[in-house]
């Protein structure tokens, strides 16, 4: 790897972090009209950092995040966000709360929505252990410092040594 892929590398890692997964949006079958998103998103778990992946043919469909009220009515004005950018396309969930997504163009009455809710963490809860306890951030925090510790140390090598 070159000096500029393993310095990119560090900083992704530095301002990224290590959490976060990949959820394909209705599993196989996508982003379509012909899929049980309501089915599909009651199997899943999603917690803070995962990436929403909403693959679709955007001459079709499209992905609005929406409110509550908007979802339940298919109303795609004053929406949150067009996460639409070319049909494959991701949302990342950076808060711990229910999201609505639709799709705008007439399909959302047919079922194409999804509404999600989003937890904390996937680790579990530290036991009590009074003011010293170390839980699920710092943890995280401590695994992404020896992370980047590591490839510090390995482009050092790789140039100086």
């Amino acid at each position: 790897m070159s000096t500029i892929g393993w310095v990119m590398l560090l900083v992704i890692l530095m301002f990224d972090g290590v959490n976060g997964r990949r959820v394909d949006v209705g599993g196989n079958l996508g982003w379509n009209q012909n899929n049980n998103f309501s089915l599909w998103a009651s199997q899943e778990t999603f917690y803070i950092g995962d990436w929403l992946y909403f693959r679709f043919d955007k001459n079709y469909f499209d992905v609005l995040e929406v409110n509550q009220t908007s979802y339940e009515n298919c109303n795609s004005n004053n929406f949150i966000a067009n996460v639409t950018k070319g049909g494959r396309d991701v949302y990342q969930l950076k808060e711990a709360r229910p999201y609505y997504f639709i799709c705008s163009k007439g399909y959302c009455y047919g079922g194409m929505k999804v509404a999600i809710n989003v937890k904390n963490s996937s680790l579990p809860a530290p036991s009590p252990q009074g003011n010293n306890a170390v839980g699920p951030s710092m943890y995280l925090a401590s695994m992404n410092f020896m992370l980047v510790l590591f490839l510090a140390i390995s482009v050092f090598i790789t140039l100086f040594v």
